[in-house]
């Protein structure tokens, strides 16, 4: 993957977590509260959209030899399936409130966001690229960016409603063209 496609693939995978950052951001919170809660929870993320990648590219990796004839499908349809529960997702609308944030609320949703940069990271794996450890670290840094910003302007962005639809959107159709790129950079197309 190039660096674009990297911090593409980046940006689409921060948005559950962005999305959660804005819901606990729109909280009334005292302004050294909100400043350290809104580093916590960056952080939180951040680091497991940095640790996932690399898990699922050791699981994808260590298997690549059994089905090295079939591995662009196979990460294709796993890039698919993230895309499609996200837009999924989207057009269900499901409203998500804000519950006080402790120390397993935060690892909950540390993993909950970063399922898809595993099922990311397992894909890679299978295309054997040597830039994993650079892959997180940008995907990890961009999240925990895109986290902070996004828990900071909470309370001005809950105004619209429809927007975490659209980043939704955005991110499904993002990492959906990512696995037609690996399929037409294997000469499926």
């Amino acid at each position: 993957m190039t660096t674009l496609e990297i911090f593409i693939t980046a940006v689409a995978l921060s948005i559950d977590a962005s999305v959660c950052s804005v819901i606990y951001g729109k909280k009334q919170i005292s302004s050294e509260s909100r400043l350290r809660h809104a580093l916590s929870m960056a952080f939180t993320f951040g680091f497991f959209q940095f640790l996932m990648p690399m898990i699922g590219f050791k699981c994808g990796e260590s298997i690549i030899g059994l089905i090295d004839e079939y591995d662009h499908w196979l990460a294709f349809i796993l890039l698919a399936c993230v895309s499609f529960n996200m837009i999924k997702e989207a057009i269900q609308g499901e409203s998500q409130e804000a519950r006080h944030i402790n120390f397993f609320i935060l690892l909950s949703l540390g993993i909950a966001t970063s399922i898809d940069a595993l099922a990311v990271g397992f894909s890679l794996g299978l295309t054997s690229n040597p830039r994993i450890l650079y892959s997180s670290l940008v995907i990890g840094l961009v999240c925990f960016t895109i986290s902070f910003v996004s828990f900071m302007a909470g309370q001005q962005l809950s105004k619209f409603r429809k927007l975490d639809r659209v980043l939704n959107l955005l991110g499904a159709i993002t990492l959906f063209l990512i696995g037609v790129n690996i399929l037409h950079e294997h000469g499926v197309f």
